[in-house]
């Protein structure tokens, strides 16, 4: 072989190694890419679960407030002090306490009274 034969062949393994070496940064390159992706995706999924659970939470205590408001005193009252000794309830209470019952089921299912204003039945 010759000077320029062998300086020839020096070059392509020079080029080859470069290449090799190339390929070897864009690989890398590409790994840090998707793993700067990753972070970000989950980064972002984990700030959608966190609004999501402060929203549900925030339903929450709103229905358990007003389930709390919903009890009228008097259920309260009755149940500490009970008026009637040989009777256990009264009509009223059964009254109050049913409607208590209701306007607690209607708060956790999110449905309204369905009441008309100015005490107009729906036909």
């Amino acid at each position: 072989m010759d000077r320029h034969g062998l300086a020839a062949l020096m070059a392509l393994a020079v080029a080859f190694g470069a290449g090799w070496q190339v390929s070897t940064w864009r690989h890398d390159s590409l790994a840090h890419a998707v793993a700067a992706a990753s972070t970000q995706a989950a980064e972002r999924a984990r700030q959608a679960m966190e609004a999501v659970a402060s929203e549900s939470a925030r339903e929450l205590e709103e229905k358990l407030d007003a389930l709390q408001q919903a009890q009228p005193k008097e259920i309260r009252t009755e149940v500490v002090k009970p008026v009637f000794t040989r009777v256990c309830v009264s009509d009223e209470f059964v009254r109050l306490y049913n409607r208590a019952s209701a306007d607690a089921e209607r708060t956790l299912s999110g449905r309204t009274a369905g009441e008309m204003p100015g005490n107009i039945t729906p036909p």
